[in-house]
């Protein structure tokens, strides 16, 4: 099978540079990976990851919808992408609130649901966390000006927890922003604008708690890491935590109302009538049933088998919702 990951412009991304390694790691010796900017002649399979770049598709398609369709920036309005996403021959989607958005908004019914996956050579699950004086609070993504990711929130949040229990350890671009601001307000803090991918199993390691405060996610890839490593995580109801955090399981979920959420915050960082503990208790007993990249990997080349097959794609059915 000969694959062409059609990217539509040059720009650099972390998250797709990593995506494509696992392809070429656990893709089959008989499989063939192209990775272009525009889509070579030939190819059994076109796997768009930009299709809002693209005027039209070819035939064999496959787009991923990489982001929140309810994400109102210019950039990631779903109007952008629709049209694209009607002529693929199958939409992968990274959780079911997009293939349930796709299917009742615009009648896109050729969906399959397949998640970020883990890398297990690097991460471990854990059962201790590194001690510490106080309740340790992560927050892992790049900081972005239009404050997508939960910044306003945060500055809510600060005003309302207690920073004589509880620690920040920030981690993306631009982060040192709310490292200092943190710290303002009586916070202890660490700040790691760039962690090597490696080190990132060491980090989790450190956290009682991944806090994930994003208006808009299409995944987040933290969100199976985390959960794989045993560290439970606060987010709300939206893309894959939706999909992966069972309430007083493996974590908890955000209202946006800042008392209600501090107040949760401020409970399980002084393991009010046990929360934490057994929060953490069940944690290591619940199977989250995170699925490695070479699990990922095989997902999306059994849809790209269907459709070489003329699987009638009014009546897909991927391996994951099989």
């Amino acid at each position: 099978m000969r694959i062409n990951f059609v990217m539509s412009n040059t720009v650099e991304s972390g998250i797709f540079n990593a995506i494509i390694g696992y392809f070429k790691k656990y893709l089959p010796d008989s499989d063939e990976l192209f990775v272009t900017q525009y889509p070579l002649e030939g190819m059994d399979i076109y796997h768009y990851h930009r299709p809002n770049l693209e005027k039209n598709l070819l035939r064999s398609s496959v787009v991923t919808v990489h982001h929140d369709l309810e994400d109102n920036d210019p950039w990631f309005i779903a109007s952008n992408y629709i049209e694209r996403y009607k002529e693929a021959d199958l939409v992968i989607c990274l959780n079911h609130i997009q293939k349930e958005i796709l299917q009742i908004k615009y009648d896109i019914s050729n969906t399959v649901v397949i998640p970020h996956g883990v890398n297990t050579d690097l991460f471990i699950p854990s059962e201790k966390r590194l001690s510490d004086e106080k309740f340790v609070i992560g927050i892992i993504s790049k900081r972005y000006g239009r404050r997508v990711k939960g910044e306003a929130y945060l500055h809510e949040l600060y005003k309302r927890l207690d920073s004589e229990k509880i620690k920040f350890i920030f981690v993306g671009e631009d982060r040192t922003i709310d490292k200092n601001e943190a710290s303002a307000m009586g916070f202890e803090s660490d700040v790691y604008e760039y962690l090597p991918y490696d080190l990132f199993n060491d980090l989790y390691y450190q956290l009682n708690i991944l806090l994930v405060p994003s208006l808009f996610e299409g995944g987040p890839a933290n969100i199976p890491e985390a959960l794989y490593t045993k560290t439970p995580v606060l987010g709300r109801r939206i893309a894959m935590i939706r999909d992966m955090i069972v309430k007083g399981k493996n974590g908890y979920y955000l209202t946006g109302d800042f008392n209600t959420d501090a107040e949760l915050i401020n409970d399980l960082a002084s393991n009010k009538n046990n929360l934490y503990s057994n929060l953490r208790e069940s944690i290591l007993k619940y199977d989250s049933k995170i699925l490695n990249w070479n699990n990922i990997v095989d997902l999306h080349r059994n849809s790209y088998q269907k459709i070489i097959l003329n699987i009638n794609k009014d009546t897909f059915v991927g391996e994951e919702d099989e």
